[in-house]
């Protein structure tokens, strides 16, 4: 079985400065045509920020779209001409007022496959030096423990996917 598609097509729908909506025709390996409507944006980060104690500095802010509040750690969509470690290093700073004086990469995933293009690249930030407040779209900076952390993702505190992923892979790294 062929599990490549070729696209025949792409139009794209609808786009603003965050996303657009694209719309390919494809084939299947098989000969099957169809259309398959997907978002496609500039990918985005997540940085787990740990401090020398061990604890993570986590956020809490508003998401509009399923009006409530969540439980976070930094996170944002890179700007075009902008890498993922400056995206990653310039959210950290806003949304927390922290610096990193190391970032590293230990991983990535896809957010929404099956109807999204976005990877979610995740960075962990150490050495930290607290350089300024947050910025207006964090409501509050605040501390977890791993368990901590844990315990919130069992109790549904925390429910935003990409930390629940990032996570995973950031325990992985750290050994816990």
């Amino acid at each position: 079985m062929n599990e490549s598609w070729q696209t025949i097509s792409e139009e794209i729908i609808d786009s603003n400065p965050w996303w657009s909506h694209i719309m390919r025709r494809f084939r299947t390996g098989e000969g099957r045509e169809g259309e398959y409507h997907f978002m496609h944006n500039n990918s985005a980060v997540n940085v787990f920020a740990q401090l020398d104690n061990g604890q993570f500095v986590m956020i809490r802010e508003y998401r509009y779209v399923l009006d409530k509040m969540s439980v976070a750690t930094c996170q944002g969509g890179i700007e075009l001409g902008e890498s993922p470690d400056q995206t990653a290093d310039r959210e950290l700073q806003e949304e927390t007022g922290y610096e990193a004086g190391t970032l590293v990469k230990i991983g990535e995933c896809a957010a929404a496959p099956a109807f999204a293009d976005e990877i979610l690249h995740v960075f962990l930030a150490t050495d930290l030096k607290k350089i300024g407040e947050h910025d207006q779209e964090v409501s509050e900076v605040f501390l977890m423990t791993a368990d901590e952390i844990d315990s919130a993702i069992r109790a549904g505190e925390i429910w935003d996917s990409h930390v629940i992923a990032s996570w995973y892979l950031a325990k992985l790294h750290l050994g816990l």
